[in-house]
Formats: C-alpha cells, structure tokens, sequence
C-alpha cells in the first residue's frame, strides 16, 4: 500500500508541475487541441513503456470496457469545455474537489474498498481542502453550491465529477484485465480517435495551433504519460479513493510553485491554511 501512495504522490507532482508549465507559457490554444494533445502525444511514451513492460494477454472483455470507457472520456471533455463557455471557472472548478467524496462511495459500492477510519478522515480532509482552494477570494464556501441550482455549468461540471467517481474504478477493474500499461495505453488511443473529429469540428485552425505550439503540448503530453503509468500502478496496488485523494496534493503544489515561479501571492493565509488540512489529510491516509 505505501508503494501505492508514493506512486500517486508522483502523479501529484508531475500534475503541479504540468499546471504551472501550462500558466507560466500560456498556451495559444483552445481546450479541445489541449485536451487531444494531452492524449496523443502521450501514447509515444506508452508505446515505450508497453515495448519494456511486455504485452499482457486480452481478452473479449478487456475491449468490451476499453471502449465504452474511451467513449465516456471523450464525452466528458467536451462537457468539461461546455461548462466552462457556460458558468465562471470561479464556481466551476470547486466542485472537482468533491470527487475524491464521491469515490468513496463508488469505490466501496464497485470494487467492496473499504478504507480505515484515518483512511476516511484523511479523504474527506483533502476534499475539503481542495474546495477551500479553489475558492473565489470574493465568494463564500456556500457559493459554488448555491450556483447548483441556477448555473448550467456548475450542473455539467457535477455531471463530469459523478462520471468520473465511476470511471475510476473501471480504471483499476480494466488494469486488472491488463496492466498498467496496456490500459491506459489503449484508453489514450481509442479516446483520441474519438476526440479527434470533435477536435476537428469545434476548433477552429486547429492545425495551425498544433503546429504552433507543438512542442509544448508534446512536453505536457509526455508528463502526461508518465503521469498516467503511475497512476494506474498505484490503482493496482492501493485504495482507488487513496490514489484520488492524494492525486488531489497537485492543487497546493500548484499553489507552493505559483507563489514562487508565478510571484501569485494573494490570499496567501487561506491558501496556507487550505494547504495544510490537504497535508494533514494526506498523512492520515499513509498512517
């Protein structure tokens, strides 16, 4: 379990280092070409890794979840890109935080994972850390839910959020199937094929910002990739609301990097205090 912990740990950092790159080179695109590019250009170190790890035996049931899945993932971004033309990120974004909630429950009710009362503890402190982030400096902790009942985008964002309390647990079932690997391997393939024509449909001179920016879409991909294995090892060998939670320690990582490389330095006493309820959960679930 604690090499499981260690492996999501990893997935945090590489995600807040991803976040601050992304900020600090402020991308010309738009979120379809970055949600594509972060797939695609992460199936090269996939491939790699797939040509050391070995290729596991398939079976029928193996594609029968992959592509349903793929599907799922797709759709999910373009609901994602939805919300955000739809409500302010300022309420949009807090109610990612309730998905390592959401886990627990799905988690137990899929799989029968059944974290300690430390464990539970420790996820629900992340959770609420995380909302407490996220926050407008001008809102109140309430106002994001408020928003539920008559912002479209706060709704499709819930959406996203209960669909992927799901899709993590497929994760770990499909990786039982296979390997870390060859799962999301096959998941970032089919689900960038399947992005590609809504790519194509909605983004306007999307060859151009490829072209463009390639190069640092192909960098966020990479760590992407590298990101993905490890996440999965980690499902494999943890508490799928373990990995979720403390994947969730990119947030003040992101906030740690941007007081520093960014000079971001406002409602500095929140973020620490914010900050420190995600590390104080995040012990509780390694102890």
């Amino acid at each position: 379990m604690e090499l499981g912990l260690i492996l999501a740990a990893g997935v945090a950092l590489i995600k807040g280092f991803q976040s601050i790159y992304q900020r600090k080179n402020a991308l010309e695109t738009d979120e379809f070409v970055t949600a594509f590019s972060s797939r695609i250009f992460g199936v090269p170190i996939l491939l790699a890794a797939l040509l050391y790890s070995g290729l596991p035996e398939l079976g029928a049931n193996f594609f029968l979840l992959a592509i349903p899945q793929s599907l799922v993932i797709a759709f999910t971004s373009i609901i994602i890109a939805k919300a955000y033309k739809e409500s302010d990120a300022s309420i949009v974004t807090p109610m990612y935080a309730v998905s390592p909630v959401l886990v627990l429950a799905t988690s137990f009710m899929i799989l029968g994972e059944t974290p300690s009362l430390l464990g539970a503890a420790g996820v629900l402190l992340i959770a609420f850390g995380a909302y407490t982030l996220k926050i407008n400096r001008k809102d109140s902790l309430l106002d994001p839910i408020r928003k539920l009942w008559e912002e479209r985008g706060v709704q499709l964002i819930l959406v996203v959020v209960l669909i992927y309390s799901v899709t993590a647990n497929t994760d770990k079932i499909g990786v039982n199937m296979s390997s870390p690997v060859m799962w999301p391997l096959t998941i970032y393939t089919l689900s960038s094929l399947f992005m590609l024509p809504v790519m194509i449909s909605r983004s306007g001179d999307w060859r151009k910002k490829v072209k463009t920016e390639w190069k640092p879409l192909a960098l966020l991909g990479s760590m992407g990739g590298v990101a993905i294995i490890l996440q999965m090892t980690a499902v494999k060998l943890t508490l799928v609301s373990y990995v979720v939670s403390i994947k969730r320690l990119s947030i003040p990582l992101t906030v740690i990097l941007s007081y520093f490389m960014l000079q971001e330095k406002q409602d500095t006493a929140k973020r620490i205090m914010a900050s420190t309820l995600m590390a104080a959960g995040a012990l509780l679930i390694y102890f």
